[in-house]
């Protein structure tokens, strides 16, 4: 009843024209800009745009993109000041308020504050209410985004890669997906097939050259990687096609015939993306990896 309240007073402020709010545990609210659209829906995913600076204006959050967030009128539980906030801000809303660091941290956050914030000083916040989306449609969003973010890496990659395979004077193939290839030792055996299980054995670097896997332990060894709890060092075994690999190996490994030995130059979209893998795999890394296609069987 105590989140239904606070909903009621800030739509009748709302329509009296108030240019602020005040909730009930006392924080004025102002509005930037006032929207027409819908309250907090807790089966919906919200989308906030956030921006918020400690009391000397040193800015501690600043979102380019929207942030998702559950807000649940009904909540009893106590989640601080923010939340009671949000759940009466409507799409559309634009609102700045301050808030303690005590009951942000404490309550909120549910952090330790640091030691280099007052528990008294006030934290600056400014948030849009930009949309309420279904689950569904939060995931198609972030899929879209995903893809298009791909799409303008794969452009950067590739024109460090035509650099690198000029200055380098090597002779690569190129499927369409932007993969680069080097048969280094055609195989005799048939080429795998999607769901076929093959066994691989691989050595992989990035593109700067430092190593960090691989199956033959010889060059474990010598590239500082063995590591004995790995014993014994064998080729690596999945399902082709399956997704169970990076994109660069489920593609690259399809082009070869059992037996063959390649080098595979591999756009960071088709690895680990805008992911850290590792202290040597960071975001948007171009990998390298020396192939071997072992075995194919069903």
């Amino acid at each position: 009843m105590k989140k239904l309240g606070y909903i009621i007073i800030a739509l009748v402020l709302a329509a009296c024209g108030s240019n602020s709010f005040q909730t009930e545990a006392g924080t004025t609210v102002t509005y930037l800009k006032k929207g027409n659209g819908e309250a907090p829906v807790d089966s919906l995913i919200s989308m906030f745009r956030i921006k918020y600076t400690t009391e000397e204006g040193e800015v501690m959050m600043d979102a380019d993109e929207p942030m998702p967030l559950k807000i649940d009128p009904s909540n009893q539980l106590d989640q601080g000041e923010l939340f009671n906030v949000l759940t009466q801000l409507t799409t559309g809303d634009s609102v700045e308020f301050a808030l303690t660091a005590s009951d942000l941290f404490e309550k909120t956050f549910r952090a330790p504050r640091p030691d280099s914030i007052a528990a008294d000083s006030k934290i600056q916040f400014q948030i849009t209410y930009v949309d309420q989306l279904t689950e569904e449609g939060y995931y198609e969003m972030v899929a879209k985004k995903a893809e298009e973010a791909a799409a303008k890496q794969i452009i950067i990659d590739n024109e460090i890669l035509d650099d690198y395979l000029a200055e380098n004077d090597i002779d690569a193939q190129q499927t369409e997906s932007g993969l680069r290839y080097v048969i280094m030792e055609e195989g005799n055996g048939p080429k795998p097939e999607v769901g076929q299980k093959v066994s691989v054995n691989y050595t992989g670097w990035v593109l700067n050259g430092d190593y960090f896997d691989s199956s033959d332990k010889d060059v474990a060894m010598e590239k500082g990687l063995y590591d004995e709890r790995r014993e014994p060092y064998q080729p690596y075994t999945f399902p082709l096609g399956q997704g169970q690999v990076i994109k660069g190996w489920d593609e690259g490994i399809a082009l070869l015939n059992e037996g063959a030995k390649a080098r595979l130059y591999i756009p960071s979209p088709l690895g680990y993306g805008s992911r850290d893998r590792s202290p040597i795999i960071r975001a948007n890394s171009i990998l390298v990896f020396d192939v071997e296609l072992v075995e194919v069987a069903d």
